[in-house]
């Protein structure tokens, strides 16, 4: 019975190392501002591990939805003096409904006319945030964004002006995106969404609504990846075009593939080696990519369900489960 329980045992014992982190590290601000960066970057790989992990669906321009949600928030923040919670259900509806609306395009296309129809999407997105001067304020970026207002709770109040209390805001933000990919997964949603992808004519053949379970998918998707957009911005307090480039998009890509496509843990993962990576090896952001580029193709040789799956196996060798006759059966 205790083994069964292990899995979460640890996942305790993690949340509780995460939950604690102001307090060990309340004199490391580059510890703290490297994991609200890897907060930051798991929210959107989170949505994307449901869109591609999860419905099979590959995007490239996933990071142009992050800059929808970004820009919404500043625009309701800054100029219509919108609370930080508000903009965040704004700015997720207004990323989830454009993924929604741009998926039914793009759904008419299949295999790899898919990935380049959604990068040319991501594209024009960017190049909307780059020249739209009257809302957007162009390439020199959107500036003045505010940290979320204090929060008071009895004589207390909580601003989230220190690093180690925007943390805990970032940590807060990125287990809600977890728990919406966990109820997903593991609904009747989520099964069908796993048939579907692995043999799309077979369920439709079974009456499943093959199109508005992909589009559903791919609005969640975009919706966490908005609100990791405004998380990102109120992070640096400005929203710039840059942030949500093509590039950006292929690294959640990345992120997601080796962290574990499809695992409930593989975004964390990725992300917390895309951050970590560079001072690990005291690396360039370009040997970054090379670096990832080496370990994508070493694990889609020998590791294809990424750094979670290494886990996972890992996890099964240490305790392996017991065979019928160890546990008392039959065998």
């Amino acid at each position: 019975m205790w083994r069964s329980r292990m899995p979460w045992l640890a996942l305790g014992l993690g949340l509780l190392g995460l939950v604690s982190v102001p307090w060990w590290a309340a004199q490391q601000p580059f510890v703290l501002h490297m994991l609200v960066t890897a907060c930051v970057l798991v929210v959107p790989a989170v949505g994307l591990n449901l869109m591609l992990g999860h419905g099979g669906l590959v995007s490239l321009g996933h990071m142009g939805f992050a800059g929808i949600g970004a820009y919404v928030a500043a625009v309701l923040m800054v100029d219509a003096r919108w609370s930080f919670g508000a903009a965040v259900v704004a700015a997720m509806l207004a990323a989830g409904l454009a993924g929604g609306l741009i998926s039914l395009l793009c759904f008419r296309f299949r295999g790899h006319f898919f990935m380049i129809v959604t990068l040319a999407f991501g594209l024009m997105l960017h190049a909307v945030m780059n020249n739209w001067d009257a809302v957007t304020r162009g390439a020199a970026g959107f500036a003045g964004i505010p940290r979320p207002t204090p929060v008071r709770w009895g004589d207390e109040v909580w601003s989230f002006g220190p690093l180690p209390h925007f943390y805990a805001l970032a940590l807060a933000m990125a287990l809600i995106a977890f728990a919406v990919q966990y109820l997903v997964v593991n609904s009747n949603f989520g099964r069908s969404l796993a048939a579907i992808r692995q043999d799309e004519r077979l369920a439709r053949s079974r009456g499943v609504n093959t199109l508005a379970y992909k589009t559903t998918v791919f609005a969640i998707g975009t919706a966490l990846a908005g609100m990791g957009g405004v998380l990102q911005v109120s992070f640096l307090r400005v929203a710039a075009p840059a942030s949500f480039t093509m590039l950006e998009s292929i690294n959640m890509v990345l992120i997601v593939i080796i962290g574990g496509a499809g695992s409930l843990a593989g975004p964390a993962l990725g992300a917390v080696l895309y951050v970590a990576l560079p001072e690990l090896l005291r690396l360039s952001n370009e040997w970054r990519l090379v670096i990832f580029g080496l370990l994508l193709v070493l694990i889609t040789l020998f590791a294809p369900k990424g750094l979670a799956g290494l886990c996972e196996r890992a996890w099964l060798r240490v305790w392996p489960p017991k065979t019928g006759a160890q546990a008392g059966g039959k065998p």
